[in-house]
């Protein structure tokens, strides 16, 4: 056990002294640089039709295009809501089943559990402690849910667009599949991506993303929530589960950047 305890410590080590190292040691990425492409989806059980139209069948056709594809399932998203830890781990086997029955081949990409990689949590610790707290604040998704729950609103829920931030960014990922309406969520992740690089060297690809035509199905007689497009999934509305970032339009570019400064 002390051997194994270790081995662990010294990979931690690693991870850290390689986000520490500067720009001569870890060169900035080629233009010409092969795309890495990553993706998440949350462990919600069986998939529905709107999983499917929404994330899966273009995650299919990207293991085919691309070298370096990347698929979680991001567990520790899911449990910003109350979960029981019995039911948590069938629909992380259960989602697995269904994309590998869905087409995702292990031999053209990759697909992990999240929280089976500690170093999603911890450079998500280092982004956070680079972000300041208004900009979280004016995420969608924080004000929508605090408006819900007055002062119920949990830090996890605060903080994990950051833990996103830190998916996409660990594996140095340089795009990420998002819908026409989704452009905009990724500039938290671009953001932090050039804060650190200003401040440690050019680490990090910018991440761009991949548009896609997606189309939410609602079922009848009930209307789109505004809430259901920008990142967690709404029970009354059927909509693409497809890893969803958050928007960050009521910030101009200026503010953007104050809040990295």
């Amino acid at each position: 056990m002390a051997l194994c305890s270790m081995r662990k410590a010294r990979g931690c080590w690693r991870f850290i002294r390689a986000l520490h190292t500067g720009p001569e040691a870890v060169p900035a990425p080629q233009k010409d640089a092969v795309k890495r492409v990553f993706s998440g989806i949350q462990p919600t059980g069986i998939p529905h039709l709107g999983n499917y139209l929404g994330a899966i069948e273009s995650w299919v056709r990207l293991q085919d295009k691309h070298s370096s594809v990347l698929y979680s399932i991001v567990d520790l998203h899911s449990i910003t809501a109350a979960q029981d830890p019995a039911v948590l781990r069938q629909s992380i086997l259960d989602m697995t089943a269904a994309l590998l029955a869905c087409g995702i081949n292990p031999e053209k990409s990759i697909l992990f559990q999240q929280s089976q990689v500690s170093e999603h949590t911890q450079l998500s610790w280092i982004l956070t402690c680079m972000v300041r707290l208004p900009r979280l604040q004016h995420l969608h998704q924080w004000k929508a849910k605090t408006a819900k729950q007055k002062h119920d609103g949990t830090v996890g829920l605060l903080t994990y667009p950051v833990l996103q931030a830190a998916d996409v960014l660990l594996y140095k990922s340089t795009h990420v599949p998002v819908g026409e309406d989704q452009v905009q969520h990724m500039e938290l992740v671009q953001d932090l991506a050039r804060g650190f690089n200003r401040k440690y060297g050019e680490f990090f690809p910018v991440p761009k993303s991949i548009l896609k035509d997606v189309k939410t199905q609602t079922p009848p007689g009930k209307k789109a929530s505004p809430v259901s497009h920008l990142g967690t999934q709404d029970e009354e509305v059927c909509v693409p589960g497809v890893y969803h970032l958050i928007s960050l339009t009521h910030l101009s570019h200026r503010e953007r950047n104050c809040q990295f400064k």
